[in-house]
């Protein structure tokens, strides 16, 4: 369990960096953004869950199981003393794959609203190069269905994340984070763009 723990928190870390970046308003003027379609094979994916209070639902990869209760409270308590009074990061479901070290976490963003601002994402592009100065890190902007997704991408020599902060007129803003040993990546790759592609509100029957 310690060694279970200690990964999952080094995915805390590696989250908490977006914290200390200012966002604006959730209702600001939207532009116009490439829309992606990502391909899902429900055969890479757990089961789809929902959370009524986000209004979404999506699978975790295959294999990326949800932590048990005790540790999921060790995490968020972890997490609320690492962060700023302004912004809170509220983990919903936290994913784990025993074998690979794999991890997905999805969280509500309390008391901050995203706009499409370029330096906004500047500013956390530049937070995890000086975190990270030997990764190879990128942010874009794209649209998935009804979502608005701002997604930043951190390469290092052992690990690559992918930080997803989703936001629509339906839903509240969310954040979804996929940590994945270098290793693995490619063989995961598929399972995660289906997981992402898993990515919908409720009342989509997709």
């Amino acid at each position: 369990m310690k060694n279970r723990l200690g990964v999952i928190q080094s995915l805390v870390c590696l989250i908490v960096i977006s914290s200390f970046v200012g966002c604006d308003s959730p209702n600001a003027k939207k532009q116009p953004y490439e829309t992606l379609v990502f391909n899902v094979d429900e055969t890479l994916l757990e089961p789809v869950l929902t959370d009524t209070d986000l209004k979404i639902k999506m699978a975790s990869p295959k294999n990326w199981k949800r932590i048990d209760d005790s540790m999921f409270v060790q995490v968020v308590n972890k997490l609320d003393s690492q962060l700023t009074e302004d912004i809170k990061l509220a983990p919903r479901w936290i994913f784990l794959n025993e074998g690979s070290r794999a991890m997905c976490v999805v969280s509500k963003l309390d008391g901050v609203g995203i706009a499409p601002n370029e330096t906004l994402f500047n500013d956390l592009t530049t937070a995890y190069r000086k975190r990270f100065p030997n990764a190879t890190v990128e942010q874009t902007i794209f649209l998935k269905d009804v979502f608005r997704i701002h997604q930043l991408m951190v390469v290092a020599a052992d690990f690559v994340l992918i930080k997803l902060i989703c936001d629509a007129p339906e839903t509240l803003v969310f954040e979804v984070d996929y940590r994945i040993p270098r290793d693995v990546y490619q063989i995961e790759l598929k399972a995660i763009e289906s997981s992402i592609g898993s990515i919908n509100l409720i009342n989509n029957s997709r």
